[in-house]
């Protein structure tokens, strides 16, 4: 179960499970979709060539470079197409080092590639809260937000309880950067979340998988 522990700070928290050591992991996600003229298979192809180069230039504080295509999402274009990229690294630090690996050396072609064919994007920080399962295990995404009046540590046991023994991982929005709602729960199966969640539930197909 999730238990609230005190940062440094007296006014901020974090979750960890009992007396693990919460995970450091931060994540920058970033949606896009192609214009409406582009072959989705050659878009596809170009993003996990982008993905190929980027993972293997052994970038300092790179974890895992990986998309999937996703589900219409409420900030996004309400058709099909949509793709979210989880760029996994080790601290805040490492996302300057990701903003200049990825459109430098063997990753500027592709990434250049790609934004040629690309219509338009938007990107958010989170932060890795609890996890059991691989982010590229994930077959859904459920995005929820913190009912009103109920305190953090309330949140994550009700969470705690939908999710049960399944494996899945939580992620939690940084300084309020992105179109998302607050956390993100994936799964390999769909999850039944109370209303009172606001769930937003996505189908993840990731690419390069097949």
């Amino acid at each position: 179960m999730f238990k609230v522990k005190p940062c440094s700070s007296k006014t901020h928290y974090y979750p960890a499970r009992d007396s693990e050591v919460v995970p450091a992991s931060l994540a920058y996600v970033f949606w896009h979709w192609p214009r409406q003229d582009v072959p989705i298979e050659a878009y596809e192809a170009k993003i996990g060539s982008f993905l190929r180069s980027l993972n293997s230039a052994k970038m300092p504080g790179l974890i895992e470079a990986l998309s999937f295509r996703v589900d219409a999402l409420p900030w996004s274009p309400q058709r099909g197409n949509l793709y979210e990229d989880w760029y996994v690294v080790e601290s805040f630090s490492a996302l300057g080092a990701l903003n200049e690996a990825a459109v430098g050396g063997d990753s500027r072609g592709p990434h250049d590639s790609i934004a040629k064919d690309y219509m338009k994007g938007a990107g958010a920080i989170f932060k890795e809260i609890d996890g059991s399962l691989h982010l590229g295990e994930s077959r859904y995404a459920t995005w929820v937000e913190k009912p009103i009046g109920s305190s953090y540590q309330s949140y994550y046991d009700d969470l705690a309880r939908v999710v049960g023994s399944r494996r899945t991982d939580l992620w939690r929005r940084q300084m309020v950067l992105g179109p998302s709602p607050q956390f993100c729960v994936h799964s390999e199966e769909a999850l039944e979340v109370p209303e009172n969640f606001r769930p937003i539930r996505s189908k993840l197909h990731r690419i390069g998988s097949d």
